[in-house]
């Protein structure tokens, strides 16, 4: 009987400068982008007042979380 391999995770880490960092293609870092701005908007009483502002920023912080060092 072969064994199936199970995924840990470790397929999304890669190496940045010495640092393991996730790795991900340009939709899925878009996906969590929009639930992240959803979240947060659903937060406000879903008044969409700087949905755009948001955006930017939010893609700033999960680009500052996926290039920090894995634990």
């Amino acid at each position: 009987m072969q064994s199936k391999k199970i995924s840990t995770g470790n397929e999304l880490r890669g190496n940045l400068h010495g640092a393991n960092v996730v790795q991900l293609n340009p939709s899925q870092r878009e996906q969590m982008v929009a639930i992240a701005a959803y979240f947060r908007v659903e937060k406000r009483g879903l008044n969409p007042n700087d949905d755009l502002a948001d955006w930017f920023e939010l893609e700033d912080e999960i680009d500052r979380q996926l290039k920090s060092p894995l634990s």
